[in-house]
């Protein structure tokens, strides 16, 4: 089969997002007020392929979303984004996903995820639509849908394909072994990582021990993203930390997706995991100085503004 190249398809979750800012999370049994509030179109998936189509890029998405209000309102969103509509599932009679963010004063987060639409996005459908997929070089998915799915997708690829999994959520209890020997880049945040490995990551020696872990199950390639730490990268030949951007962050929700999206964008075209990396942390650290998330992506014409930092 011939690969065309420099191609990406992101399968994944498409959430209506309530974002609700309060001065600080509240605890079990509070109840705080919101001083603002703001709607939007997210889930892991929409927020990967908006950022790497905002940013210059082109990637195809493969989602299922709900025939509810929310859905209606999603689908429209898509089409003024003049994303191909052709992998888009509409869910007959189910409701679409949401997502509720809580975003403190200093720009910390809380996610809950009603799935919703997205668990629908079964392996059946990829079966239905798998001789298209494995057309594109990299194929990434995440866990806001069935692990299944992902599991499927690890299996029927390709050698010319480079699959990328976004390990989010984590299932503490679920055996992740058969898929992620499958992997060829894997990138968790720090949490998901101590989740993969079950090891406690206080410091930076616990995150190289997690990360050896995670490469001894067949990953290929690894990049653990650890907010205002940095980012860590190791494979067989590789292993190097990239420091954080240290902007000051108002809201950090998205930031891993921006992260990720970014990433796949300048590795499509380059190969190099340490230039994509870069890329992707300076992206990702200007999106967390501004609220939402694909919209706090900066555009293609911003990164061009801004040359001297991007190549710095």
């Amino acid at each position: 089969m011939v690969i065309k190249k420099s191609t990406i398809i992101v399968i994944g979750s498409s959430n209506f997002d309530i974002n609700l800012k309060v001065k600080e999370i509240p605890i079990i049994g509070e109840t705080v007020l919101s001083n603002g509030m703001e709607t939007g179109f997210g889930g892991k998936g929409t927020n990967q392929v908006f950022t790497i189509n905002k940013i210059g890029g082109k990637a195809e998405y493969l989602t299922c979303i709900g025939d509810d209000v929310f859905g209606k309102l999603y689908l429209d969103n898509l089409k003024e984004n003049h994303l191909n509509l052709h992998f888009i599932n509409i869910i007959k009679n189910q409701k679409n996903g949401i997502a509720v963010v809580n975003i403190d004063s200093s720009g910390k987060n809380t996610i809950i995820v009603y799935p919703g639409s997205s668990i629908f996005l079964t392996p059946d459908i990829i079966l239905k639509n798998l001789n298209k997929i494995l057309e594109y070089e990299i194929i990434m998915t995440q866990l806001e849908i069935p692990v299944e799915t992902a599991e499927l997708l690890a299996e029927k690829k390709n050698p010319g394909n480079i699959f990328v999994l976004n390990p989010s959520p984590v299932n503490k209890e679920y055996d992740y072994s058969k898929l992620l020997k499958k992997v060829d880049i894997l990138i968790p945040n720090e949490i998901e990582l101590s989740q993969l490995t079950c090891i406690e990551i206080k410091n930076i020696h616990e995150v190289e021990k997690a990360a050896q872990k995670i490469l001894d199950t067949g990953v290929k390639n690894l990049i653990v993203t650890l907010g205002n730490k940095g980012v860590f990268v190791k494979n067989r030949n590789i292993k190097k930390y990239i420091e954080s951007t240290n902007f000051k962050p108002v809201d950090t929700s998205g930031a891993g997706d921006a992260f990720i999206g970014a990433f796949l964008y300048k590795f499509s075209t380059t190969k190099d995991l340490i230039k994509s990396v870069d890329f992707a942390n300076k992206v990702a650290g200007i999106s967390v100085t501004r609220y939402g998330t694909h919209k706090s992506v900066p555009t293609a014409e911003e990164i061009e503004d801004m040359k001297d930092f991007f190549e710095s």
